[in-house]
């Protein structure tokens, strides 16, 4: 049975047929949002990229937006619902609900989003999907930065003008 919520009655966004183990919202009521689709969980391009990304924007519900920069690889997914980064920092302030911004103007030419809530960990080996980069010259890190995965979509509304 098909559940589907007006925009009037839920806001800007409407539930679809759900198939079997699998959850997606789609906006509408937006100019430009046809083809944007949200997902719980990151699929396998949003991985792809998420591991080929060298910087992730980080804007928290509590505090200062700031960015963090390591080499490829350095953001981990260990699981389809969450995105890792190692801290050198002994207290890192980032906490609660967050957004992740990662920008790939070059390549792909296209940007994902993430909502979520961050949590920070003890710094241990972690179980990843895809290959482990190797460890990088610095400061030891300290602790995990995890962020679940509350939504997820990539910011495809059209082509990136050339300079």
């Amino acid at each position: 049975m098909e559940r589907t919520i007006s925009f009037a009655q839920s806001g800007s966004f409407a539930r679809r047929a759900r198939s079997p183990g699998r959850r997606s919202r789609t906006p509408v009521g937006r100019p430009g949002s046809v083809d944007r689709q949200l997902d719980f969980r990151l699929d396998d391009r949003m991985v792809d990229f998420v591991v080929g990304q060298e910087m992730v924007f980080i804007t928290p519900m509590w505090g200062e937006r700031t960015s963090r920069i390591g080499p490829v690889g350095f953001l981990r997914v260990p699981s389809r619902r969450l995105i890792a980064w190692p801290e050198s920092g002994s207290h890192p302030v980032i906490s609660g609900p967050v957004r992740l911004l990662l920008l790939d103007l070059l390549a792909e030419r296209t940007g994902l989003h993430v909502k979520g809530k961050a949590s920070v960990g003890p710094y241990r080996p972690l179980q990843v999907c895809g290959p482990a980069p190797l460890p990088a010259a610095g400061p030891q890190p300290e602790c995990w930065v995890q962020v679940r995965v509350d939504e997820a979509w990539f910011a495809d509304q059209g082509p990136v003008a050339r300079p």
